[in-house]
């Protein structure tokens, strides 16, 4: 089990994310219009769209767990939700508003919760048993990675 300390600390992660975003993306002056600076790197609005995509599959798992422990875990194609949601034409701000808005659901939830239901898991088809801790670290991990991909396409660009 996570100890206080780790459980307060990852809240405080997938609670400035959103805002770590759109302070970086800021720098921009047309963040929609970015590409990448290197050959087959994603551009900040298509990392954005993939987040956007990502987190509306992973961020509900937290949720389902915590409502239903033991729950299946049903795996999905994050490149599929993009296109079918048409996220690549969404502009970048209305992405991460919807990111932070959603978030702050999440955190919510996060903090109001007892310490025993941080272990709760749900099972997911592919990776297996995982806990409320590891589907929020999950969240959490993927979002510095591609952080630091948009900073590295900003200044490259």
């Amino acid at each position: 089990m996570a100890n206080a300390e780790e459980r307060e600390r990852l809240i405080g992660r997938l609670a400035a994310a959103p805002g770590h975003f759109q302070q970086l993306l800021a720098r921009l002056e047309d963040a929609d219009s970015v590409t990448s600076a290197q050959e087959g790197e994603w551009s900040p609005h298509e990392v954005v769209a993939h987040l956007r995509a990502a987190n509306d599959i992973l961020e509900p798992r937290i949720l389902q767990v915590l409502v239903r422990p033991n729950t299946p875990l049903i795996g999905f194609d994050e490149t599929l939700w993009v296109h079918v949601l048409g996220f690549a034409s969404v502009p970048v701000t209305d992405l991460l508003q919807t990111m932070a808005w959603r978030r702050k659901e999440v955190v919510h939830a996060l903090r109001a919760i007892p310490p025993e239901a941080w272990d709760r898991t749900g099972t997911h088809e592919v990776r297996g048993p995982l806990t409320v801790f590891e589907l929020a670290a999950q969240i959490a991990d993927h979002e510095d990675e591609h952080l630091a991909q948009i900073a590295a396409a900003i200044e490259g660009h």
